[in-house]
C-alpha cells in the first residue's frame, strides 16, 4: 500500500509540476524606453516588448516577473541563474555561450527621418555625402556594420554625419533645417511620430539604413532543456497563429 500511495503521489506531482502555469523572471530596464518598455508610476510594466513576451509566456503556460536591472548586470545574473529570460538580445557568439535564444523577436531597423519638405534622394549611403546639410546621429549608438564601416573608412562620409547625446536634439536641429535628417531606430521614431507635435512637419525617408534582427533570451543555467522546449513550440504557434505580427503592427503605423 505504501509503495502504491508513493507512486500516487509522484503522479500528482508530476501533473502539476507540466499543467500548472511556470513563472519566468524577465529583465526589464530601470527607466521606461518608449515604446519597448513603459511604466507609468503605480501601473504595470507594458510597450511593445512587454506585449511580446506576455504572448509568448502565455501560449508557453507561463507568466512573468518582471525585474528592473542594468543590462550589463542583467547579462551577468542570465548567465549566473539569477534571472531567466531577457527581451531585445542580439545573438552573438559570446552571448551563445550561455544563453538559449528564440527568435527573431524583432526587427531593429535603422530609418532616416527627414523634413517633409526635403526635395533630395538617397539610394545609398554613398549619397549622404553628398547632402547640403549633415545627417544627425547620437553618440554611442551603433547603426549597422556597412554604415559603422564607412562611418570608419571614408572621411568625407564621416564629416557629413552630427554627433549629438540624444535625439531631441536632433529632433529640434532637423525642425530649424540644420539638418538634412537624423537617423533613428524604427519603433522608437514611429512611437515619437504618435506621440511628439514637432513630429507633424517630418517624415520617413525610403532609404533603409539598416535592419537587425533581436531575440528572445534565455539562461542556459535556470532554463532546463524541456522548459525550453515548451518554450520554443509556444513561439511556434504564436507566430503560426500571428500573434507578434498583430501586436508589432500596432506600433509601426504613424
Amino acid at each position: 500500500m505504501k509503495k502504491v500511495a508513493v507512486i500516487a503521489i509522484m503522479l500528482v506531482f508530476c501533473t502539476v509540476s507540466i499543467g500548472f502555469p511556470c513563472e519566468l523572471t524577465v529583465r526589464v530596464p530601470e527607466k521606461p524606453y518608449p515604446p519597448f518598455f513603459m511604466k507609468e508610476k503605480g501601473a504595470n510594466w507594458s510597450g511593445l516588448s512587454i506585449e511580446l513576451a506576455d504572448a509568448l509566456l502565455q501560449e508557453a503556460g507561463c507568466k512573468a516577473t518582471y525585474k528592473p536591472l542594468p543590462f550589463k548586470r542583467a547579462l551577468m545574473y542570465l548567465k549566473e541563474g539569477k534571472t531567466d529570460m531577457m527581451l531585445n538580445l542580439t545573438a552573438t557568439e559570446e552571448r551563445k555561450a550561455f544563453i538559449h535564444f528564440i527568435g527573431p523577436q524583432l526587427d531593429e531597423t535603422v530609418i532616416l527621418v527627414v523634413r517633409k519638405d526635403s526635395d533630395f534622394s538617397l539610394t545609398g549611403l554613398e549619397d549622404i555625402k553628398k547632402l547640403s546639410k549633415p545627417v544627425g546621429i547620437e553618440r554611442g549608438k551603433v547603426y549597422g556594420k556597412a554604415f559603422e564601416e564607412k562611418r570608419a573608412t571614408d572621411e568625407a562620409f564621416g564629416k557629413n554625419l552630427d554627433i549629438v547625446n540624444d535625439m531631441a536634439t536632433n529632433e529640434n536641429k532637423l525642425d530649424k533645417n540644420r539638418l538634412s535628417g537624423f537617423l533613428g531606430y524604427g519603433y522608437n521614431v514611429f512611437y515619437r511620430f504618435k506621440t511628439e507635435p514637432l513630429y507633424q512637419n517630418f517624415t520617413v525617408h525610403p532609404l533603409k539604413i539598416n535592419q537587425d534582427w533581436v531575440n528572445f533570451g534565455f539562461s542556459k543555467k535556470s532554463v532546463s532543456a524541456d522548459m525550453l522546449q515548451r518554450l520554443q513550440e509556444a513561439y511556434d504557434r504564436a507566430k503560426q497563429k500571428g500573434l507578434f505580427e498583430k501586436i508589432k503592427q500596432t506600433y509601426i503605423t504613424h
